[in-house]
Protein backbone atom coordinates (compact mmCIF):
# COMPACT_ATOMS: atom_id res chain seq x y z
CA UNK A 1 0.00 0.00 0.00
CA UNK A 2 1.68 3.25 -1.10
CA UNK A 3 2.31 5.68 1.81
CA UNK A 4 1.63 9.37 1.47
CA UNK A 5 4.98 10.19 3.48
CA UNK A 6 6.93 8.80 0.66
CA UNK A 7 5.35 10.87 -2.10
CA UNK A 8 7.87 12.61 -3.54
CA UNK A 9 9.21 14.77 -7.31
CA UNK A 10 12.53 14.22 -8.65
CA UNK A 11 13.60 15.42 -12.09
CA UNK A 12 16.63 15.49 -14.48
CA UNK A 13 17.38 17.59 -17.53
CA UNK A 14 17.11 16.20 -21.00
CA UNK A 15 19.70 16.42 -23.55
CA UNK A 16 17.49 15.66 -26.18
CA UNK A 17 14.19 17.06 -25.89
CA UNK A 18 11.11 14.14 -25.47
CA UNK A 19 14.13 11.72 -24.23
CA UNK A 20 13.35 10.49 -20.57
CA UNK A 21 16.58 10.85 -18.31
CA UNK A 22 17.18 9.78 -15.07
CA UNK A 23 16.36 12.35 -12.43
CA UNK A 24 19.38 13.93 -10.63
CA UNK A 25 17.76 16.37 -8.12
CA UNK A 26 14.90 16.42 -5.76
CA UNK A 27 11.88 18.71 -5.65
CA UNK A 28 10.50 19.99 -2.93
CA UNK A 29 6.62 21.12 -3.36
CA UNK A 30 3.08 20.55 -2.27
CA UNK A 31 1.95 16.87 -2.94
CA UNK A 32 -0.48 16.22 -5.96
CA UNK A 33 -2.17 14.28 -7.93
CA UNK A 34 -1.06 11.65 -10.74
CA UNK A 35 -2.34 13.92 -13.85
CA UNK A 36 -4.27 12.72 -16.53
CA UNK A 37 -2.52 12.34 -20.53
CA UNK A 38 -5.35 10.74 -21.92
CA UNK A 39 -8.90 11.15 -22.89
CA UNK A 40 -11.11 8.81 -24.09
CA UNK A 41 -13.63 9.16 -26.97
CA UNK A 42 -16.33 6.61 -27.03
CA UNK A 43 -17.27 5.23 -30.31
CA UNK A 44 -21.15 4.67 -31.00
CA UNK A 45 -23.59 4.12 -33.77
CA UNK A 46 -26.73 2.72 -35.30
CA UNK A 47 -26.45 -1.04 -34.59
CA UNK A 48 -30.08 -2.50 -33.57
CA UNK A 49 -28.47 -2.62 -30.23
CA UNK A 50 -29.54 -1.14 -26.71
CA UNK A 51 -26.35 -1.00 -25.91
CA UNK A 52 -24.65 2.24 -27.65
CA UNK A 53 -21.20 2.44 -27.06
CA UNK A 54 -18.69 0.17 -28.85
CA UNK A 55 -15.44 1.14 -28.45
CA UNK A 56 -13.53 3.96 -27.31
CA UNK A 57 -9.76 4.93 -28.72
CA UNK A 58 -7.44 7.60 -27.45
CA UNK A 59 -6.09 10.04 -30.30
CA UNK A 60 -2.99 12.32 -28.59
CA UNK A 61 -1.25 12.24 -25.11
CA UNK A 62 -0.75 15.40 -23.04
CA UNK A 63 0.01 15.83 -19.70
CA UNK A 64 -0.97 19.14 -18.12
CA UNK A 65 -1.27 20.36 -14.53
CA UNK A 66 0.05 22.32 -11.67
CA UNK A 67 3.05 22.70 -9.59
CA UNK A 68 2.30 23.99 -6.36
CA UNK A 69 4.76 25.70 -3.44
CA UNK A 70 1.94 26.71 -1.06
CA UNK A 71 2.55 28.02 2.43
CA UNK A 72 3.38 24.70 3.83
CA UNK A 73 5.60 24.08 1.00
CA UNK A 74 6.74 27.38 0.35
CA UNK A 75 9.08 28.45 -2.84
CA UNK A 76 12.80 27.82 -2.36
CA UNK A 77 15.62 29.93 -4.14
CA UNK A 78 17.23 26.65 -5.36
CA UNK A 79 13.82 25.64 -7.56
CA UNK A 80 14.23 29.15 -9.15
CA UNK A 81 16.45 28.16 -11.72
CA UNK A 82 13.63 25.18 -12.70
CA UNK A 83 11.17 27.11 -13.21
CA UNK A 84 12.33 29.69 -15.10
CA UNK A 85 14.88 27.80 -17.06
CA UNK A 86 11.69 25.43 -18.80
CA UNK A 87 9.84 28.39 -19.51
CA UNK A 88 11.10 32.16 -19.96
CA UNK A 89 14.69 31.19 -21.37
CA UNK A 90 16.75 28.02 -21.17
CA UNK A 91 20.44 26.86 -22.24
CA UNK A 92 22.29 29.56 -19.71
CA UNK A 93 26.17 29.65 -19.26
CA UNK A 94 26.32 30.24 -15.32
CA UNK A 95 29.21 31.09 -13.40
CA UNK A 96 30.57 31.56 -10.02
CA UNK A 97 29.93 34.83 -8.88
CA UNK A 98 32.96 34.39 -6.33
CA UNK A 99 35.90 31.65 -6.91
CA UNK A 100 35.57 27.95 -4.99
CA UNK A 101 32.08 29.82 -3.13
CA UNK A 102 29.14 28.37 -5.03
CA UNK A 103 27.41 31.20 -5.20
CA UNK A 104 25.95 31.29 -9.12
CA UNK A 105 24.07 33.75 -11.02
CA UNK A 106 21.54 32.85 -13.29
CA UNK A 107 20.24 35.90 -16.01
CA UNK A 108 16.80 35.32 -17.50
CA UNK A 109 17.09 37.78 -20.16
CA UNK A 110 14.34 36.77 -22.44
CA UNK A 111 14.69 37.68 -26.50
CA UNK A 112 11.48 39.46 -27.61
CA UNK A 113 12.34 40.21 -31.85
CA UNK A 114 13.95 36.45 -32.65
CA UNK A 115 11.85 33.53 -33.09
CA UNK A 116 12.41 30.48 -31.32
CA UNK A 117 15.77 32.80 -29.64
CA UNK A 118 14.89 31.43 -25.92
CA UNK A 119 15.05 27.91 -26.15
CA UNK A 120 13.64 26.84 -22.93
CA UNK A 121 14.87 23.73 -21.08
CA UNK A 122 12.88 20.47 -20.86
CA UNK A 123 13.25 17.93 -18.17
CA UNK A 124 11.73 14.74 -16.98
CA UNK A 125 10.17 14.74 -14.23
CA UNK A 126 9.76 11.59 -11.94
CA UNK A 127 6.23 11.33 -9.33
CA UNK A 128 4.66 8.83 -6.90
CA UNK A 129 5.49 7.06 -3.34
CA UNK A 130 6.44 3.77 -2.28
CA UNK A 131 4.26 1.42 -4.17
CA UNK A 132 4.95 3.41 -8.02
CA UNK A 133 6.85 5.61 -9.26
CA UNK A 134 5.92 7.65 -12.68
CA UNK A 135 7.53 9.72 -14.96
CA UNK A 136 6.40 12.92 -17.72
CA UNK A 137 9.18 13.81 -20.45
CA UNK A 138 9.64 16.92 -22.02
CA UNK A 139 8.17 18.76 -19.52
CA UNK A 140 8.02 22.73 -19.59
CA UNK A 141 6.12 25.70 -17.93
CA UNK A 142 4.04 28.06 -19.73
CA UNK A 143 2.60 30.01 -16.44
CA UNK A 144 4.53 31.36 -13.16
CA UNK A 145 2.16 32.54 -10.76
CA UNK A 146 4.41 33.87 -7.93
CA UNK A 147 2.60 35.73 -4.47
CA UNK A 148 3.61 37.03 -1.09
CA UNK A 149 1.82 38.33 1.64
CA UNK A 150 3.18 40.38 4.33
CA UNK A 151 2.15 39.27 7.40
CA UNK A 152 0.94 42.23 10.03
CA UNK A 153 1.11 40.04 13.08
CA UNK A 154 4.37 37.86 13.32
CA UNK A 155 3.34 34.86 11.19
CA UNK A 156 5.16 32.77 8.47
CA UNK A 157 5.35 35.58 5.31
CA UNK A 158 5.73 32.51 2.69
CA UNK A 159 6.15 33.34 -0.67
CA UNK A 160 4.29 30.98 -2.83
CA UNK A 161 4.02 29.52 -6.55
CA UNK A 162 1.87 28.00 -9.12
CA UNK A 163 3.51 26.17 -12.20
CA UNK A 164 1.51 25.08 -14.84
CA UNK A 165 3.26 22.86 -16.71
CA UNK A 166 2.45 20.74 -20.21
CA UNK A 167 4.28 16.89 -20.76
CA UNK A 168 4.51 14.34 -23.29
CA UNK A 169 2.89 11.71 -21.24
CA UNK A 170 3.22 9.90 -18.34
CA UNK A 171 4.64 6.33 -18.23
CA UNK A 172 5.54 3.65 -15.09
CA UNK A 173 8.88 3.55 -14.32
CA UNK A 174 11.34 2.83 -11.26
CA UNK A 175 12.71 5.74 -9.21
CA UNK A 176 16.26 6.97 -10.06
CA UNK A 177 17.85 5.75 -6.59
CA UNK A 178 19.95 7.51 -3.74
CA UNK A 179 18.99 11.00 -4.39
CA UNK A 180 19.80 13.05 -1.09
CA UNK A 181 17.02 15.94 -0.34
CA UNK A 182 18.81 19.55 -1.99
CA UNK A 183 19.81 22.22 0.57
CA UNK A 184 17.40 25.03 0.42
CA UNK A 185 16.30 28.44 1.53
CA UNK A 186 13.01 29.62 1.57
CA UNK A 187 11.79 32.74 0.58
CA UNK A 188 10.57 35.36 3.14
CA UNK A 189 8.09 37.90 1.03
CA UNK A 190 8.62 40.38 4.07
CA UNK A 191 12.29 40.44 2.72
CA UNK A 192 10.98 41.91 -0.65
CA UNK A 193 11.90 45.34 -1.78
CA UNK A 194 9.98 47.55 -4.02
CA UNK A 195 11.64 49.77 -6.55
CA UNK A 196 10.51 52.16 -9.01
CA UNK A 197 11.91 54.26 -11.62
CA UNK A 198 11.09 56.12 -14.45
CA UNK A 199 13.32 54.05 -17.16
CA UNK A 200 14.37 50.59 -17.05
CA UNK A 201 18.04 52.04 -17.32
CA UNK A 202 17.75 53.37 -13.94
CA UNK A 203 15.78 50.23 -12.76
CA UNK A 204 17.13 49.88 -8.89
CA UNK A 205 18.05 53.53 -8.11
CA UNK A 206 14.65 54.09 -6.12
CA UNK A 207 13.35 52.28 -3.52
CA UNK A 208 10.03 52.88 -1.98
CA UNK A 209 10.55 51.58 1.04
CA UNK A 210 7.68 50.16 3.13
CA UNK A 211 5.14 50.57 0.37
CA UNK A 212 4.57 47.24 -0.76
CA UNK A 213 2.37 45.13 1.37
CA UNK A 214 1.28 42.07 -0.91
CA UNK A 215 2.04 41.28 -4.62
CA UNK A 216 0.74 38.47 -7.03
CA UNK A 217 2.99 38.21 -10.14
CA UNK A 218 1.39 36.39 -12.88
CA UNK A 219 3.89 35.52 -15.67
CA UNK A 220 2.93 33.88 -19.19
CA UNK A 221 6.10 32.34 -21.16
CA UNK A 222 4.19 31.50 -24.31
CA UNK A 223 5.55 28.40 -24.55
CA UNK A 224 2.71 25.35 -25.64
CA UNK A 225 3.08 22.31 -27.27
CA UNK A 226 3.11 22.02 -30.96
CA UNK A 227 1.32 18.66 -32.72
CA UNK A 228 1.90 17.82 -36.55
CA UNK A 229 1.04 14.47 -38.22
CA UNK A 230 3.50 12.07 -37.04
CA UNK A 231 4.23 8.10 -36.05
CA UNK A 232 3.71 9.44 -32.11
CA UNK A 233 0.18 10.50 -30.72
CA UNK A 234 2.24 12.72 -28.38
CA UNK A 235 3.46 16.45 -29.37
CA UNK A 236 5.97 16.24 -31.34
CA UNK A 237 8.16 20.25 -30.74
CA UNK A 238 7.26 23.21 -28.85
CA UNK A 239 6.35 26.76 -29.72
CA UNK A 240 6.84 30.08 -28.25
CA UNK A 241 4.46 32.37 -28.05
CA UNK A 242 4.06 35.86 -26.52
CA UNK A 243 5.14 36.45 -23.22
CA UNK A 244 3.54 38.79 -21.11
CA UNK A 245 2.98 39.46 -17.22
CA UNK A 246 0.74 40.81 -15.04
CA UNK A 247 1.49 42.25 -11.44
CA UNK A 248 -1.22 43.07 -8.82
CA UNK A 249 -0.53 44.64 -5.08
CA UNK A 250 -1.54 46.11 -2.23
CA UNK A 251 0.12 49.34 -1.28
CA UNK A 252 0.39 51.61 2.01
CA UNK A 253 -1.91 54.66 1.40
CA UNK A 254 1.05 56.92 1.79
CA UNK A 255 2.54 59.41 -1.08
CA UNK A 256 4.07 57.48 -2.85
CA UNK A 257 0.79 55.12 -3.56
CA UNK A 258 -0.58 58.77 -4.42
CA UNK A 259 2.50 58.70 -7.15
CA UNK A 260 1.48 55.77 -8.63
CA UNK A 261 -2.08 56.72 -9.02
CA UNK A 262 -0.47 59.68 -10.32
CA UNK A 263 1.23 57.94 -12.90
CA UNK A 264 -1.59 55.33 -13.44
CA UNK A 265 -4.03 58.26 -14.38
CA UNK A 266 -1.43 59.76 -16.87
CA UNK A 267 -0.40 56.33 -18.80
CA UNK A 268 2.96 57.04 -17.62
CA UNK A 269 5.92 53.92 -18.25
CA UNK A 270 7.40 52.83 -15.55
CA UNK A 271 10.15 50.39 -14.37
CA UNK A 272 9.68 48.37 -10.95
CA UNK A 273 12.12 46.05 -9.36
CA UNK A 274 10.49 43.64 -6.66
CA UNK A 275 13.99 42.11 -4.93
CA UNK A 276 13.90 39.34 -2.18
CA UNK A 277 17.14 38.29 -0.62
CA UNK A 278 18.13 35.55 1.50
CA UNK A 279 21.11 34.35 3.58
CA UNK A 280 24.68 34.81 2.44
CA UNK A 281 26.68 32.08 0.07
CA UNK A 282 30.33 32.36 0.95
CA UNK A 283 31.37 35.08 1.89
CA UNK A 284 30.18 38.01 -0.31
CA UNK A 285 26.91 37.50 -2.49
CA UNK A 286 23.28 35.93 -1.16
CA UNK A 287 20.72 34.40 -2.04
CA UNK A 288 18.76 36.45 -4.45
CA UNK A 289 15.18 36.35 -6.14
CA UNK A 290 15.07 39.62 -8.39
CA UNK A 291 12.09 40.43 -10.96
CA UNK A 292 12.56 43.49 -13.16
CA UNK A 293 9.29 44.69 -14.65
CA UNK A 294 8.39 47.60 -17.13
CA UNK A 295 4.84 48.68 -18.42
CA UNK A 296 2.39 50.79 -16.78
CA UNK A 297 -0.25 51.04 -14.07
CA UNK A 298 -4.06 49.40 -15.41
CA UNK A 299 -5.49 50.55 -12.11
CA UNK A 300 -4.64 51.95 -9.27
CA UNK A 301 -7.67 52.24 -6.12
CA UNK A 302 -6.93 54.48 -3.44
CA UNK A 303 -8.50 53.49 -0.07
CA UNK A 304 -9.15 50.04 -1.90
CA UNK A 305 -8.55 47.80 1.51
CA UNK A 306 -7.83 48.03 4.82
CA UNK A 307 -5.88 46.71 7.73
CA UNK A 308 -5.63 47.98 11.51
CA UNK A 309 -7.16 50.88 10.64
CA UNK A 310 -4.57 51.69 7.82
CA UNK A 311 -5.59 52.75 4.34
CA UNK A 312 -4.29 50.71 1.53
CA UNK A 313 -4.07 51.21 -1.94
CA UNK A 314 -4.71 48.53 -4.63
CA UNK A 315 -3.00 48.15 -7.99
CA UNK A 316 -2.43 46.68 -11.36
CA UNK A 317 0.21 46.67 -13.30
CA UNK A 318 0.96 44.88 -16.68
CA UNK A 319 3.34 44.59 -19.70
CA UNK A 320 3.91 47.24 -22.23
CA UNK A 321 6.79 47.22 -24.48
CA UNK A 322 9.40 50.67 -24.67
CA UNK A 323 11.87 50.72 -27.69
CA UNK A 324 14.18 52.88 -25.49
CA UNK A 325 14.69 49.94 -23.45
CA UNK A 326 13.69 47.07 -25.71
CA UNK A 327 12.76 44.93 -22.63
CA UNK A 328 9.71 43.91 -20.35
CA UNK A 329 11.17 41.74 -17.96
CA UNK A 330 14.06 40.50 -16.63
CA UNK A 331 14.84 37.95 -14.13
CA UNK A 332 17.95 37.48 -11.88
CA UNK A 333 18.27 34.88 -9.62
CA UNK A 334 21.42 34.25 -7.43
CA UNK A 335 21.82 31.34 -5.38
CA UNK A 336 24.22 27.72 -4.62
CA UNK A 337 23.26 25.61 -7.89
CA UNK A 338 25.03 24.98 -10.79
CA UNK A 339 22.97 23.45 -13.17
CA UNK A 340 19.81 21.85 -14.01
Amino acid sequence: MGSRVFSKFQFGKETDRGTAVAADTVLIAAPMALPVDRKWAKVTGATGLRAQVLDKHVDEYLVRDTLRFDADHPLYYQALPLLFSCGLQGGLTVAEQTAGQSDYLWTFAPALTSASANVPDTVTLEMGDDTQAFEMEYLMFERLRISGQISQDGDASAVTCEADFFARQISTTTWTASLALPSYEVINSKLARFYIDTAWAGLGGTEKSGLLRSFDLEILFGTHPKFGGSANKYFDTHGEGAISWMLQCTLEGDANADAIYDAMAAGTYQAVRIGIQGTKIGSTKYQLLQIDLGGTWDEVVPLGGEANGNNLHTAVMSDEYNATSAKIIEVAVSTNVAAL
